[in-house]
């Protein structure tokens, strides 16, 4: 079959600062490399961009393609496909990535890949109006020290208060109150995903440190759920959904993400390790019931994604991380637009990996093969993606 002619853009967040022999790295290096490379493969021009690319006066744009071991920057077509991996910290860096996009837009018309997700409040909420998916969404509530008394009341005496819009295990904090007085234990990550742990007072002085700590950013207040393996250990699932050449939703592949005794977090960066599910779930459910784990959570990541996708837009991935309890109750946890590879780079088999990385180069391929009719074209056009000599 013969195929449109694709210009893949990768958006990625401004490249790091060059190191001591002078060479420029972008964020995710090994996960833009491989794609990159993926794309060759496939016989998709694709290269990495940022905001600070492209020039406004002259509508032009310079890309980054990795070749003979470092980035190389030079011009490059503008994108059909935009394939967003940007994260940014403050507003002004996120509205100057957007006002780029608006204005390539305005010169070519691209199609982007993958949406994004508003905060995590309206997500829960999304899903817990879906009957299939209530019963796996914890009950969540935004944070206000009114609400944080008859929480801890009603949920046992404990209590997780995170980000509204945080990741990688930072500013979790896990809330327990003491049965004989008014004593509380608070541990967790602070936001820069140092480990801590206090005893407080009381829920007076507990709330104005939580003030303290949030500062103006918004935080969530679910229930502690018992998410441990038999050895004591945090654990969760992380199941990636993709969609492929066809435009299909398909699970890409399983992981256990296992955090440290004693930590509260299962998460990489909080000095997690990355086990094949199936074996962590046999080793803590019997192979029957792991079996039965995994299809549910195939299930589950199916009806999520078409939920996400009917409320929020058109998605090409979605990560998704489930928390099981020692009953076997399944619990979603965090939905992802952006989701890593490392997990599946660590666990293998090879072949999950590789295919995280082609299909979304597939899925543009569909993209871009639906709206462009059908064309040959001379390869010397493209010389731009060819080694420099």
């Amino acid at each position: 079959m013969e195929h449109t002619i694709l210009y893949l853009g990768i958006l990625a967040a401004p490249f790091l600062s060059p190191d001591y022999e002078g060479r420029t790295t972008p964020p995710e290096p090994r996960l833009c490399r491989d794609l990159t490379e993926a794309s060759d493969r496939l016989s998709v021009h694709a290269y990495l961009f940022t905001a600070e690319d492209y020039d406004h006066a002259a509508g032009t744009l310079h890309g980054w393609r990795w070749q003979n071991g470092e980035w190389i920057r030079r011009p490059v077509p503008l994108p059909d496909i935009v394939y967003d991996r940007t994260f940014f910290q403050a507003k002004r860096d996120r509205l100057r990535c957007e006002a780029a996009l608006s204005a390539i837009h305005a010169r070519k018309a691209h199609r982007r890949m993958n949406g994004s997700l508003p905060s995590k409040p309206v997500v829960y909420d999304r899903l817990a109006e879906d009957t299939r998916l209530v019963r796996h969404t914890p009950p969540t509530v935004r944070y206000a020290p009114e609400r944080l008394e008859p929480f801890l009341a009603s949920h046992g005496g404990s209590a997780i208060i995170k980000p509204a819009a945080g990741m990688q295990g930072r500013g979790v904090i896990l809330i327990r109150q003491a049965l004989w007085d008014d004593m509380l234990t608070v541990k967790g990550r602070t936001r820069g995903n140092r480990p801590f742990e206090r005893i407080l007072p009381n829920l007076t002085e507990l709330s104005a440190r939580l003030s303290r700590f949030m500062g103006d950013s918004p935080f969530l207040i679910q229930p502690y759920l018992h998410l441990r393996d038999s050895e004591g250990r945090p654990y969760d699932i992380r199941a990636l959904i993709q969609k492929d050449g066809d435009g299909k939703w398909r699970i890409t592949g399983t992981a256990a993400r296992i955090g440290r005794s004693g930590s509260l977090t299962s998460n990489l960066h909080g000095g997690g390790e990355v086990m094949d599910s199936f074996t962590q779930l046999s080793a803590n459910f019997g192979k029957p019931m792991a079996e039965r784990l995994l299809h549910e959570i195939h299930t589950i990541s199916g009806h999520t994604a078409n939920r996400l996708e009917h409320s929020f837009g058109r998605f090409g991935e979605l990560a998704m991380d489930f928390g099981i309890e020692p009953d076997g109750s399944i619990w979603l946890l965090e939905v992802n637009s952006k989701p890593g590879r490392e997990a599946f780079r660590q666990t293998g088999p090879n072949t999950v990996y590789a295919m995280s990385i082609e299909r979304p180069i597939r899925y543009a391929r569909y993209l871009k093969d639906r709206l462009s009719p059908t064309f040959t074209a001379s390869e010397s056009a493209y010389d731009l993606f060819q080694p420099q000599r």
